[in-house]
C-alpha cells in the first residue's frame, strides 16, 4: 500500500516538473508487476466482460422473437451495463495521459460522471423491472392489459436514462472540483461533504434499494400464497368441489418463469450495490477509514451484475436460449457455410442424358 503512495506522489511531481522556464510534462513511469497485476488486469478483464456480456445481450435481444413488454426493460438496463462497461474500458488508455486541462475533464467526464450516471441508469433500470413485475402480479388483470411493448419502452428510457441524467448532472455541476484524478496510477476519487451531497447521493441510487427490496419481497408473498392454494388443492379429497384460485393466481403461473429471470436480476443488482453504499456512508461519517484496495474492491463488486446478466438469462428464460441457438446457427451460416453446397454440382431438372 505505502509503495503505491510513494508511486502517485512522484509520479504528481514527475507529471508538474520544470525543464528551463517552463513547465513540461513527463512521461509515466514504468509500472511494475505488482500494480499491473492490483490495477491493469483487472480493468481489462472486467471492461472487456461487461462490453461482450451486454453487446451479446442486445443481440440476443434483438433475435428474440414475439418480445413480452417487459424485456424492453431488460434492453435498457443492458444498455446501462454498457455504459458502465465504457466507461470503465476509457480508463485504460486515459489513465497514462499528460495532466492537461483537457485530459483532466476528460478522465472526470468518463471515468467518474459517466460510470456513477451508469450506475445510477442500472439501478433504476431495475427498479422499473421490480416494478412491472409487482404491477404483473399485484394487479394482474389490469396490468396486463394495459401495458404494451410501446409503454414499456417509453418507461424504461424514461426511468433509465432521463431521470438518473436529471438527477446526477446539478450534483456533478455542483461538485465538479471535488473530482480528482491521478494520472500514470489512474486513481479517482469522488466524495464531496455536506448534507446537499449526501441528499443528492441518496437521490441517485441508495433511495431505490429499500423500495426494490420490498418489491420483490411483495412478489415472493404473492407466489408463497399461489403455491399454497396449489398445494392445498391437490390435497383436497376426491369428490370435493375445487377451491376458488384468484385469477392473480392464474396469471401467476402463466407467466412465472418470467419471474425468476427478472428477480435474479434484480437481486444480483440489490446485492452488488450494498458493499460500496455501505462503505461510502461509514466514511463519509468518520466511523472507518478505507484504503483504496479496499474502495476499489467494492467498486468491482458492483461491475458484477453487468457480466453476470447473459448467465442468468440462459439460465431461467426458455426463449433466450432459444434466441441463443438462432444467433448460433446464423453465425455459423455466415462463417463456415455448408461444405456439400460447394462440392455437389448444381442440381437440374433436366433428365441425364444416356
Amino acid at each position: 500500500m505505502s509503495h503505491s503512495v510513494i508511486n502517485t506522489t512522484a509520479a504528481i511531481k514527475f507529471q508538474n516538473g520544470t525543464v528551463g522556464n517552463r513547465t513540461s510534462p513527463a512521461p509515466c513511469p514504468g509500472i511494475t508487476p505488482a500494480e499491473w497485476m492490483e490495477i491493469q488486469l483487472p480493468t481489462i478483464a472486467l471492461s472487456f466482460t461487461m462490453i461482450t456480456a451486454q453487446v451479446f445481450n442486445l443481440i440476443i435481444f434483438a433475435l428474440w422473437r414475439n418480445k413480452e413488454p417487459y424485456i424492453f426493460l431488460h434492453i435498457c438496463l443492458a444498455v446501462a451495463s454498457l455504459l458502465a462497461g465504457l466507461s470503465v474500458a476509457s480508463s485504460i488508455p486515459l489513465r497514462f495521459v499528460a495532466r492537461t486541462p483537457v485530459n483532466i475533464f476528460v478522465n472526470q467526464l468518463l471515468g467518474i460522471a459517466l460510470l456513477l450516471y451508469a450506475h445510477s441508469a442500472s439501478i433504476l433500470a431495475n427498479f422499473a423491472i421490480s416494478l412491472d413485475r409487482w404491477l404483473s402480479v399485484e394487479f394482474a388483470i389490469w396490468y396486463r392489459t394495459t401495458i404494451s411493448q410501446r409503454k414499456a419502452l417509453l418507461v424504461g428510457i424514461i426511468s433509465t436514462f432521463v431521470l438518473p441524467l436529471v438527477l446526477a448532472v446539478p450534483k456533478f455541476v455542483v461538485y465538479w472540483e471535488d473530482m480528482t484524478w491521478t494520472p500514470c496510477t489512474g486513481l479517482k476519487h469522488f466524495s464531496p461533504k455536506g448534507i446537499g451531497a449526501e441528499i443528492s447521493e441518496a437521490m441517485i441510487g441508495p433511495i431505490y434499494l429499500p423500495l426494490l427490496f420490498l418489491s420483490q419481497m411483495r412478489i415472493l408473498v404473492i407466489a408463497t400464497r399461489h403455491q399454497l392454494r396449489r398445494y392445498q388443492h391437490a390435497q383436497r379429497p376426491a369428490g370435493v368441489g375445487p377451491v376458488a384460485v384468484l385469477p392473480v393466481c392464474l396469471v401467476v403461473g402463466i407467466v412465472w418463469s418470467s419471474f425468476l429471470g427478472s428477480m435474479a436480476i434484480v437481486f444480483l443488482g440489490l446485492i452488488s450495490h450494498v458493499p460500496r453504499y455501505l462503505q461510502s456512508m461509514l466514511v463519509q461519517h468518520s466511523i472507518i477509514r478505507v484504503s483504496v484496495s479496499s474502495g476499489r474492491l467494492t467498486l468491482y463488486i458492483t461491475f458484477i451484475q453487468h457480466c453476470a446478466s447473459p448467465v442468468i438469462y440462459l439460465f431461467f428464460w426458455h426463449n433466450y436460449r432459444n434466441a441463443v441457438l438462432r444467433f448460433v446457427r446464423q453465425l455459423r451460416a455466415v462463417v463456415a457455410p455448408h461444405p456439400g453446397l460447394a462440392m455437389h454440382p448444381i442440381i437440374s431438372n433436366q433428365p441425364k442424358r444416356r
